[in-house]
């Protein structure tokens, strides 16, 4: 039998982790489904029963991400408790199978799930409320040219971190990760200021990294505008930055064996 991978040995693995956590994931999930329902329907409530497209798609992505870090964060919360820790790894199946069903649960499955319920409790809010003018539409969330086709590659890139975290951090795996997050990000920004000051020898009005670039030359306003196709590049970059932390959190696990 394949020590790396075997289907049979995966699928008896992935049904013991299901009936091990059907039950949380079931409370969790019913949790999810009324904050959707209560978000979604005091947004239309305070609008005069209006939803706009662009409204439900904020939700959409707000929740997508934070609900899905969370639960990324927590899949490999038994590392951090020795008790559980020892069962786990020494669980006669490879590492790379208990890998795959914490990836698969918490990128395939979740993302399916919760798309079904987004639509589900969005479908019944917009029945639900009658807005003063016009009609409510339903958000599109899979236009190939827009700006919802790329939530889903922001999900990807936030799952690659929460679950990089979940293998690196023994305890508080979430608040740890959004920590070093949100501190890359700020080096970053400070770093390009940095560079853009020492570049343009002027007044900055918009320096973000990957954004336009503003600037003052004398009394006019010089903007320098990123090229077109830029946000392929984007997202080409975010899709090896994903690669990466996924694959620096298995080998990561791999160094964990017992």
């Amino acid at each position: 039998m394949n020590n790396t991978f075997s289907f049979k040995r995966f699928a008896m693995l992935f049904q013991k982790h299901t009936l091990e956590h059907i039950k949380i994931y079931l409370l969790s999930l019913g949790v999810l489904t009324g904050l959707l329902f209560v978000v979604l329907g005091f947004m239309s409530y305070t609008n005069g029963g209006e939803l706009s497209s662009k409204s439900q798609a904020v939700v959409f992505l707000f929740f997508l991400v934070f609900a899905g870090s969370i639960f990324t964060s927590l899949s490999f919360s038994a590392l951090g408790d020795k008790r559980k820790a020892i069962p786990m790894l020494t669980l006669p199946t490879s590492n790379f199978e208990k890998y795959m069903i914490a990836w698969l649960y918490s990128f395939v499955i979740f993302q399916l799930v919760y798309l079904s319920i987004f639509y589900l409790v969005d479908v019944l809010v917009l029945s639900l409320s009658t807005p003063v003018e016009g009609k409510n539409q339903l958000a599109k969330l899979f236009h190939i040219n827009g700006i919802e086709a790329g939530f889903f590659i922001v999900y990807t890139f936030f799952h690659a971190l929460a679950i990089w975290g979940a293998v690196f951090y023994e305890k508080l795996h979430f608040i740890k990760t959004a920590f070093v997050f949100f501190a890359c990000v700020i080096i970053i920004v400070l770093l390009n200021q940095l560079i853009l000051k020492n570049l343009i020898n002027t007044a900055i009005l918009k320096s973000m990294p990957f954004q336009d670039l503003r600037f003052m030359e004398g009394e006019q306003q010089i903007v320098l505008r990123t090229q077109p196709g830029f946000a392929h590049t984007m997202a080409v970059i975010i899709v090896v930055c994903t690669l990466l932390l996924w694959c620096s959190a298995f080998f990561r696990l791999k160094e964990k064996e017992v």
